[in-house]
């Protein structure tokens, strides 16, 4: 039995008790844009991240709970190495960004805004790294999928640098995760490969001349071949979590083309997974759990701040809000 995870389990449970309630949700709905909205912000648990933003910026500061969230899971664990599949997709999108600057011929300083800090490493000095064309010595195969998107974003083709850095990701993580040797986070991640694949299944069936012969991701726990049906996706889906659980969502999807509603299902099917086999003490669920319920607590934040911020009715912003991490 893995003892060594009976601190961190018990810091990672008492921590996610200070994230956004259901009741603190319902308070910032009824909250009016402005100086309501800001008030009932600092009656949440993003207080102290507000306050110490000096720009006041409501978004600086969720992204800053997130950092906090990433820093305390790598403290905390036993081995925090081993939880880096969950930003190091920060880093892939910060590769895009320098991908597009590096063919544009932009500075860090000209791109620093579309970056985020959630990844494995400080985004300047990522930058630093992909101009000394050093990429391998951190992680293998980036820097042969960094010189290929350079030329794609010069080509004008950006869907193929988007499936180009989604293969570098995934092929990162995996390794990530197979040398943990960690049961649930191999568990964790083969689910993700799942929904991910789903996803490109749902996209290449609303949009077959763009998408068609899209490949997918290995190392899930069933394949998908090309020029799968609906009903097949369905069927797979319905595996998932049930049927009742995706129905409105990828209807909404194949209706609109918008993956929004599609997206907070798959958040909530992750929290779920980990929530479920969260009550082994000696598992690393707990912490994979409380990395997600802070994504989502501030998914929900951000969701309604900009909502507000824009004039959507309530309604509407109640369909994009994911309550899955809240504890009953």
């Amino acid at each position: 039995m893995q003892t060594s995870y009976i601190y961190s389990v018990s810091r990672a449970n008492t921590l996610r008790q200070f994230l956004l309630t259901k009741s603190e949700i319902e308070r910032l709905l009824v909250a009016k844009a402005g100086a309501d909205l800001q008030s009932a912000l600092k009656e949440t648990y993003l207080a102290p991240y507000v306050t110490h933003v000096e720009s006041g910026d409501v978004s600086e500061a969720i992204e800053e709970t997130l950092i906090e969230a990433k820093r305390t899971v790598h403290q905390i664990a036993p081995n925090g190495h081993m939880f880096t599949f969950l930003w190091v997709q920060y880093d892939i999108h910060n590769l895009r960004v320098y991908a597009k600057a590096r063919a544009n011929n932009l500075s860090f300083e000209e791109c620093a805004a579309f970056v985020s800090r959630r990844g494995v490493y400080d985004p300047k000095y990522l930058f630093t790294v992909t101009e000394k064309s050093e990429l391998d010595f951190y992680q293998s195969g980036w820097q042969a999928a960094f010189d290929q998107a350079v030329k794609l974003v010069a080509e004008g083709k950006l869907d193929a640098i988007d499936t180009l850095f989604d293969d570098a990701y995934f092929a990162t993580s995996q390794a990530i995760v197979e040398k943990s040797g960690d049961q649930f986070v191999q568990t964790y991640f083969k689910t993700y490969i799942d929904l991910h694949n789903l996803k490109v299944a749902l996209r290449t069936i609303k949009y077959p001349q763009v998408f068609s012969g899209t490949k997918y991701i290995s190392g899930g726990s069933f394949t998908l071949d090309n020029g799968v049906s609906v009903e097949d996706v369905l069927k797979r889906y319905a595996q998932l979590g049930g049927e009742d659980f995706w129905r409105e969502a990828i209807a909404y999807y194949l209706e609109t083309g918008n993956t929004t509603r599609l997206d907070a299902r798959v958040d909530e099917y992750l929290i779920i997974t980990a929530k479920n086999a969260s009550f082994d003490m000696f598992s690393s669920a707990s912490l994979v759990l409380y990395y997600l319920q802070c994504r989502q607590s501030a998914a929900n934040v951000r969701t309604i701040v900009v909502g507000k911020n824009s004039g959507m009715k309530e309604e509407d912003i109640r369909a994009n809000l994911r309550l899955a991490y809240v504890n009953e």
